[in-house]
């Protein structure tokens, strides 16, 4: 063998080891350990996708993940007609409002509650937080993703006073966002419409509700991981597309058997009268009238009985309205009273839908703490440890009875108990009183309550010593008398 084939060989068999180790994954011999002591390998498959868009028969174009949504495929502007009708509109803005109408707080993480700096950091961003204008429209922009499964909203940065402030937020529609391979978002523009441009960093706040993947069979679907699945897209497509049905057959049988046709029956040899009945019955207004020849010297007007019931129609939209509340409420009761209440009933149908907004409640704030909080302290105090980063937190009441809970508070306090005061003013919906505010009760009244309790100790003492002196002084008395 010549010096050039076994060059050659030595070569090719360079080329395929390499490929092998390009194919084949590292062996678990290979195991390393960080400085963490968590164990990873090469490539490092703990912090990134295994189970990808790459594993799945799914071609992207320039790697360009496209929405998935069924219901906007069959209609580009269902989510419109959807907002169109009244079950849905209201269904929704209650459970929007379930989450957008809580109070909230920013707080130090749980690490370092008691830490100065991030007590103070987190004063500041609460600060300047409640400084966005109509900051409770931006929670409701927020939780638009409930029928669409994304909601985007641009937010625009002003320095007021050598800080990052937000002066404007606008909600931007999610046909106008497509998603890379790694999930970054990217704006679609006229220079631009397919695989869009790179947006800024701190501009946008991105929120996803039910993210879910595709199947094997399904891979186009994976697109749901980044774009979320919606109420539009799961339940409700069908069901409103039912209901549009049915209310186009009830408004034509409404139109032909509402105004029911007149049917004139007249005799051939009366063309004069034929013709003059007819003129008649055609000015009617809404009407419609047919002319049937009949018998000789017959003259007659009829009206044709409605043959439909309304009933059918208006029991079925009832029907889907029931289903159309229940996909997005979790339960009916605040729409339709029922003929026979109970009440253990609307306390399970309340808390199912605790249980629902519950699950919102924490949707949302992850998503303002990984994108609004994490923007406002890189923007005013790049240099803050993550450690000391604030978060943001709703304030939520549980169903409680107010009254017995605070005789259970005082009773707690007559014997010694502690009681936290953020889990009072929580339950109470009492807020902290702000620098110049008069209070009531606090350290003074509590001051009072022991001078008061001082002085009726003070007083039982006082009587105590006067009921032997008085046994003493009764006894002479009593002999001088005999």
């Amino acid at each position: 063998m010549s010096d050039e084939q076994e060059l050659l060989l030595s070569n090719y068999a360079e080329i395929r080891e390499r490929y092998r180790g390009l194919t084949q994954a590292a062996p678990a011999s290979q195991i390393l350990t960080d400085p963490h002591g968590l164990y990873r390998v090469s490539p490092n498959y703990l912090s990134q996708q295994f189970a990808g868009f790459d594993k799945l028969f799914l071609t992207l174009v320039e790697g360009i993940v496209e929405d998935p949504d069924f219901a906007l495929r069959k209609d580009s502007r269902i989510y419109e007609r959807m907002m169109r009708d009244p079950q849905v509109y209201y269904c929704l803005a209650v459970r929007r409002a379930a989450t957008a109408g809580l109070s909230w707080s920013i707080t130090p993480p749980d690490s370092a509650e008691k830490d100065p700096q991030a007590q103070e950091v987190a004063s500041a961003a609460e600060r300047r937080i409640r400084r966005i204008p109509q900051f409770n429209e931006l929670l409701d922009n927020i939780l638009d993703a409930f029928l669409s499964g994304l909601s985007v909203n641009e937010l625009c940065w002003q320095l007021v006073e050598k800080e990052y402030v937000i002066t404007e937020h606008y909600p931007r529609n999610k046909d106008r966002f497509v998603f890379d391979k790694d999930g970054n978002p990217r704006l679609r523009t006229r220079t631009s419409p397919t695989t869009g441009v790179a947006v800024p960093p701190y501009k946008f706040v991105v929120h996803r509700f039910n993210i879910s993947d595709g199947s094997w069979a399904r891979p186009d679907e994976a697109g749901y991981i980044y774009f979320g699945r919606g109420l539009a897209d799961t339940p409700l497509y069908h069901y409103f597309y039912f209901k549009v049905q049915i209310l186009r057959f009830m408004m034509r049988a409404l139109e032909r058997y509402g105004t029911p046709q007149k049917i004139f029956y007249t005799s051939s040899q009366s063309k004069a009268l034929t013709d003059r009945v007819h003129e008649i019955l055609s000015s009617l207004e809404n009407d419609a009238s047919v002319v049937i020849p009949g018998k000789k010297g017959e003259v007659n007007v009829d009206v044709a009985k409605a043959m439909v019931s309304a009933q059918m129609f208006s029991s079925s939209i009832e029907y889907i309205d029931r289903l159309i509340t229940r996909s997005i409420l979790g339960q009916e009761l605040m729409t339709e009273m029922p003929e026979t209440g109970s009440y253990a009933a609307a306390q399970v149908h309340a808390s199912v839908f605790d249980r629902i907004t519950e699950s919102d409640r924490l949707l949302v704030q992850d998503t303002l703490n990984r994108s609004l909080m994490l923007f406002d302290t890189q923007l005013n105090t790049p240099k803050l440890p993550e450690a000391l980063r604030p978060r943001f937190e709703f304030k939520r009441a549980p169903r409680v009875d107010i009254p017995l809970f605070l005789q259970s508070v005082a009773a707690a306090s007559r014997l010694g108990v502690e009681v936290s005061e953020v889990q009072f003013r929580e339950l109470t919906g009492l807020r902290e009183p702000r620098e110049g505010e008069g209070v009531i009760g606090g350290m003074e009244q509590q001051i009072m309550q022991q001078q008061q309790q001082q002085q009726m100790m003070q007083q039982q003492q006082q009587q105590q010593q006067q009921q032997p002196e008085a046994l003493t002084t009764s006894k002479p008395g009593a002999k001088r008398g005999e």
